[in-house]
C-alpha cells in the first residue's frame, strides 16, 4: 500500500507513483477559495492516494500546542478545536521525538490519548511523521486506518517525503494565511540553544557564515512546469560542467582524494538522478523543490543501508544538490563567499586547508557537525586560539546565513539567535575570561613548583609557526611536540626539502634557544592528503601509519631528516619518531638518520651540536616495554590520545565512542603508572603529550603518578602553572594509589572533590 504502488480507490485512472501525488498536491494548493479550504483539498489528495481512512495534518501554534488543521476521516468540528501538548497524545510524542511513529494497535500505546470529539474511536492504526524544517518541528501528519496493521518501510519512506513538502508549504506563504506564515516565521527563529563538546576553549560572538550554504528560500509548486524544466536542464549542465572542470583543474581541494572527485562526476552524470528529478518537476514542483525531493529520498535510503561505502556517498550526493541548488538561485561561480567582518563557520565537516583560507581576524568561531578533538581542522583551530564547538549535527539546519551566533568552546554549547540576556551573560563571561588570562600573564616567569619542591616542566604543543609566539607569551620552556605533519597534508604533493627547511629553521628561531621537539611526519591511515591515493585502510587506526609506514617509504622520511639536520645547524635538535610499537623499529630509524647524517658529512654541510632521540609511546606493546625501547633513546615521550584508543579499544575520531572512556578510569591510571615506572626504572626522561593533560584534573592525577614534563595545548600552559603551584604531589599520590586497583569506571568525581577539599586551582 505505498504511496509508489498503490491505486487511487475512488475511480482513479491507474496512475502511479510519487509523482501523482505531487501532482494532485499541486492541483489542491493552486485552487481557488480560502487557504482553508485549499489545506482541505491537500488533505484529501493525500488520504485518496495511499488508501487511508483518515488523513490528518496538525500544525504546531506559537504556544507549541499542535492544532489540527485539516482532516479527511475524522469529524470535521474537531479542526482548529482539538489541540495536544507538545510530547501529549502519539501526535505530540512524534513532534517531541521529531521522528516517525507506527503501531498497528493505537489505543494501546502507553501515550495515546483519547480526544472524543475526533470521533477516531474504530480507528486502530497510526503513522505519524513530523513536518520539519530548518530542524523544527512545524506540525504532524498522521495516517490512520480501521484495520490493525502495520505501515511497511516504504510507505514509511513515502509519507516523510509529503511531509518534507508540507513543512516547506508551511513556511512558503503558498497555503497559510498571511498572519499563519508569519507565526511559522517567527517559531523558525526562535533563540536556539544546541549541546555539543568543547573542543577549544574559549566564548566567540559573531555571524552565522556556511561553509556550504544552505540553499535559498524558494516557492514549492511550479507557475509554469516547462520554464521550471528548462531551469533545470540549465542547472544540471552547469553543474556537470563545474565538476568536470574541478576534476581536471582540481584546484582549491586540499586534501581532496580523486576517487572523491570520481564519483562527484559519475553521480553528476547519473542518468537515473536526472530523471527522478525531471519526474518531480513534471509532477508540479519548482526545480528547487524537487532537488530537495529527490535529495530526502536519497537521504532516506542510504542512511538505512548497511555498507557504510553507501552511508558515505551520502555526502556526495549532499553535496551535489547544494552546487545544484545554489546554480538555481543563480550563485554560478560556487565560490566561497566573502565572511562577515566577525564570522562564526558553521560545517557539517572541513579540512585544515579549508580553514587556513579563512581570514584569522574575521573568523572568530566554529561549529562543526562531525569533527574530533584531535582532527587536524581542530588541531590548527587550536592553534589559532578559535572557540570550537562539533558533534551539532542539525546547527546547519537550524541556523540561517548571518544568524546572531555564540560559540562557547567550554561548555560545549552554541546558541543560534539569542536573547540580549543570554548575550550579556556570554559578554561578562568573555570579559571573564580575559581578566584570567592577564593573571596567567602575570605568573608567566613564576616557577613551576609544587607545595612540597618537586619541579614540573611546562612546554606546549605547536604544528604551525603561527603557534610560536605563544611559547613566550605563556612563559613555556619549549615546545614539546611540534606536529611535523600538518605540512605534509595541507598541500597538494609532498613537502620539499627546502620548504620543509625553512619552516624548521623559522621554528627554531621562533623558539629563541627553547628547546623544540620535532616529532617526524606521522601520516599515513586516517591522515592523509591528495597526493597519497589508494592508500585508504578499512581500519586506518590500526594501520600503516606513522613510523611503520616511514620505514616502508623512506622516501618519504629520509628528505624529513634532512631538513630537520640542516635547519638545525649549529644548534641541538630534538627528534621524535612517532608510534613506536617494537625496540627494533628504532633501529631501522636511527639508521636512516645516521645515512643522512653521513650524507651531510660528505657533502661539508654544517650538522646539529647535539641530536636529541625521542620515541613516542603510544601503543600498550611499547609502553609494555618502555625499559627496552628507552635504551635505544634519549628521551621517551606519551602519546596519551592513541595510548587511550588502543587502551580502550575505542576509535579516537568516532564520536560514538571516543567519549565513553575517561583517562580517569583506574585502569587505565594504573597502566600509565607502570609505564612512568619503567621509564624511571631506565633512567630515561619521560613526557606526557596527551591532549588529556588540559584537562586539570587529569593533570594533576599525572603529576601523582609521577609525570614531570608535559606538552600541552598553548591555552593550558597558565593554569596549569597555577594547579602545579596549588598541590603537593606527595599528596596526590598517596590520594591515588590505594585506588589505581578500584574496579570503579573513573576516580574522576573522588578525585575533583578531593582536590578542591585541598585547594588546588582547577579554573
Amino acid at each position: 500500500m505505498s504511496i509508489e504502488r498503490t491505486r487511487p480507490p475512488h475511480g482513479g485512472h491507474g496512475e502511479r507513483g510519487i509523482t501523482v501525488l505531487l501532482r494532485r498536491m499541486h492541483d489542491a494548493v493552486a485552487q481557488e477559495g480560502s487557504a482553508q479550504e485549499r489545506l482541505d483539498h491537500l488533505t484529501r489528495a493525500i488520504a485518496s492516494h495511499v488508501v487511508a481512512d483518515v488523513c490528518s495534518i496538525y500544525l504546531r501554534r506559537p504556544d507549541d500546542d499542535l492544532e489540527l488543521y485539516s482532516t479527511e476521516g475524522l469529524n470535521r468540528e474537531a479542526v482548529h478545536l482539538t489541540r495536544l501538548k507538545w510530547g501529549e497524545g502519539l501526535v505530540g510524542l512524534v513532534a517531541q521525538n521529531s521522528r516517525p511513529l507506527v503501531t498497528a494497535d493505537a489505543p494501546l500505546h502507553p501515550a495515546f490519548s483519547y480526544r472524543p470529539e475526533t470521533g477516531e474511536d474504530p480507528l486502530q492504526s497510526f503513522l505519524g511523521v513530523p513536518l520539519i524544517r530548518s530542524g523544527k518541528v512545524l506540525g504532524v501528519l498522521v495516517i490512520q486506518n480501521k484495520a490493525a496493521r502495520s505501515y511497511t518501510d516504504e510507505e514509511v519512506e513515502a509519507v516523510q517525503a509529503v511531509a518534507t513538502l508540507l513543512a516547506e508549504i508551511s513556511a512558503s506563504g503558498e497555503l497559510l494565511s498571511q498572519e499563519e506564515t508569519a507565526e511559522v516565521g517567527e517559531m523558525l527563529h526562535r533563540p536556539e540553544k544546541l549541546k555539543g563538546f568543547g573542543i577549544v576553549s574559549g566564548v566567540a560572538f559573531g555571524k552565522a557564515v556556511f561553509l556550504e550554504a544552505p540553499a535559498p528560500k524558494h516557492k514549492v509548486f511550479a507557475r509554469n512546469v516547462a520554464a521550471e524544466a528548462e531551469r533545470l536542464e540549465d542547472g544540471l549542465t552547469r553543474l556537470r560542467a563545474s565538476v568536470d572542470d574541478m576534476l581536471s583543474s582540481n584546484a582549491g581541494l586540499s586534501g581532496v582524494s580523486r576517487d572523491v572527485l570520481e564519483a562527484y562526476r559519475l553521480f553528476a552524470y547519473d542518468r537515473g538522478w536526472k530523471d527522478r528529478l525531471r519526474a518531480a518537476v513534471f509532477s508540479g514542483l519548482t526545480a528547487e523543490s524537487a532537488v530537495e525531493q529527490v535529495r530526502g529520498e536519497n537521504r532516506a535510503r542510504l542512511m538505512q543501508a548497511g555498507d557504510s561505502y553507501l552511508r558515505e556517498r551520502l555526502y556526495d550526493l549532499d553535496d551535489l544538490s547544494n552546487r545544484l541548488l545554489r546554480l538555481l538561485s543563480g550563485d554560478d561561480d560556487g565560490k566561497r563567499r566573502g565572511a562577515h567582518d566577525e564570522a562564526v563557520l558553521v560545517a557539517r565537516t572541513m579540512g585544515p586547508a579549508q580553514l587556513l583560507e579563512y581570514g584569522r581576524d574575521a573568523l572568530k568561531g566554529l561549529v562543526l557537525a562531525e569533527m574530533s578533538e584531535t582532527s587536524h581542522a581542530a588541531i590548527v583551530a587550536r592553534a589559532l586560539k578559535i572557540p570550537m564547538v562539533t558533534g551539532l549535527h542539525d546547527a546547519v539546519e537550524r541556523a540561517e546565513e548571518g544568524d546572531q551566533i555564540i560559540v562557547d568552546g567550554d561548555a560545549g554549547e552554541v546558541h543560534i539567535r539569542p536573547s540580549p540576556e543570554i548575550a550579556e551573560d556570554y559578554r561578562r563571561k568573555q570579559r571573564s575570561q580575559n581578566e584570567r588570562r592577564a593573571i596567567y600573564l602575570s605568573e608567566r616567569s613564576l616557577p613551576s613548583v609544587t607545595r612540597d619542591g618537586v619541579g614540573v616542566s611546562l612546554m606546549m604543543n605547536a604544528g604551525l609557526v603561527l603557534d610560536m609566539p605563544s611559547l613566550h607569551e605563556t612563559g613555556g620552556e619549549g615546545v614539546g611536540l611540534f606536529r611535523t605533519e600538518l605540512q605534509f597534508l595541507i598541500g597538494e604533493r609532498l613537502p620539499s626539502v627546502a620548504s620543509q627547511q625553512a619552516l624548521y629553521r623559522e621554528v627554531l628561531d621562533a623558539a629563541d634557544g627553547k628547546p623544540v621537539v620535532f616529532r617526524t611526519a606521522d601520516i599515513g591511515g586516517d591522515k592523509t592528503a591528495a597526493y597519497m591515493d589508494g592508500w585508504r585502510e578499512s581500519n586506518p587506526a590500526m594501520g600503516w601509519r606513522g613510523l611503520r609506514m616511514a620505514m616502508d617509504r623512506p622516501g618519504m622520511i629520509r628528505p624529513q631528516l634532512r631538513a630537520l639536520l640542516s635547519a638545525a645547524a649549529e644548534r641541538t635538535l630534538h627528534i621524535m619518531f612517532p608510534l613506536v610499537t617494537l625496540a627494533s623499529e628504532l633501529d631501522e630509524a636511527r639508521n636512516l638518520l645516521d645515512r643522512e647524517i653521513e650524507r651531510a658529512r660528505k657533502r661539508g654541510r654544517p650538522l646539529p651540536q647535539t641530536i636529541s632521540i625521542g620515541a613516542m609511546i603510544e601503543t600498550p606493546s611499547a609502553a609494555w616495554r618502555a625499559d627496552i625501547i628507552a635504551r635505544k633513546v634519549d628521551f621517551l615521550s606519551i602519546g596519551g590520545n592513541d595510548l587511550a584508543q588502543f587502551y580502550f579499544a575505542a576509535d579516537r575520531d568516532s564520536e560514538r565512542v571516543q567519549r565513553r572512556y575517561d583517562p580517569m578510569n583506574p585502569g587505565f591510571l594504573s597502566f600509565l603508572k607502570m609505564t612512568v615506572d619503567k621509564a624511571e626504572a631506565a633512567r630515561a626522561p619521560l613526557a606526557y603529550c596527551g591532549e588529556q593533560a588540559a584537562d586539570l584534573v587529569t593533570a594533576a592525577a599525572l603529576i601523582g603518578l609521577g609525570v614531570r614534563r608535559f606538552s600541552v595545548p598553548a591555552s593550558t600552559v597558565g593554569p596549569f602553572r597555577r594547579l602545579v603551584r596549588s598541590v603537593s604531589s606527595a599528596e596526590l599520590a598517596a590520594w591515588l594509589a590505594p585506588r589505581l586497583d578500584q574496579p570503579a569506571p573513573s576516580l574522576r568525581e573522588g578525585f575533583a572533590a578531593h582536590l578542591r577539599e585541598k585547594g588546588a586551582a582547577l579554573e
